[in-house]
């Protein structure tokens, strides 16, 4: 296992249910969000103690509104399909942790969201659907990699 500090939301199983039914309806590929759903809060190579951490979050669940489907290209996973979406508190937790802990990432923006697939193939062959649907998070995890 890596040394790194990982803090993640981890959806509500009604929001993995209603995400799985659309992407299954619509045929898109979901083998990443299958097997680990989640929206990466922080992801660092600097590694601290999570026992303490005591995160600036409001009461569960934590809530992700206009969600919508994006490609990012990235440099390590190619093109991924994810969901993105507006979440002030996995935002506002992202701020702490880096200004708090001085956590270093490999974005300084944040942009909420859940990867469905990495290393797409073919991206330019999928129609990407309107999501009608609110998500909810309903528990954190954090580890160190220790």
């Amino acid at each position: 296992m890596k040394n790194r500090t990982n803090i993640k939301l981890v959806p509500s199983q009604q929001t993995i249910l209603q995400i799985t039914a659309l992407l299954e309806y619509c045929h898109l590929p979901c083998h990443d969000f299958i097997e680990n759903p989640h929206c990466t809060i922080i992801y660092s190579r600097d590694v601290i103690d999570v026992k303490n951490i005591t995160l600036p979050l409001a009461d569960f669940p934590i809530v992700g509104k206009n969600a919508r489907f994006e490609l990012f290209d990235t440099k390590d996973d190619g093109i991924v399909l994810v969901m993105e979406f507006e979440c002030e508190d996995a935002k506002n937790c992202f701020e702490y942790m880096k200004k708090t802990y001085n956590l270093s990432t490999r974005y300084d923006e944040y942009r909420a969201h859940i990867t469905m697939q990495k290393n797409l193939e073919n991206p330019q062959n999928i129609t990407l659907p309107a999501i009608d649907f609110t998500l909810c998070f309903d528990k954190i995890e954090m580890d160190n990699g220790l």
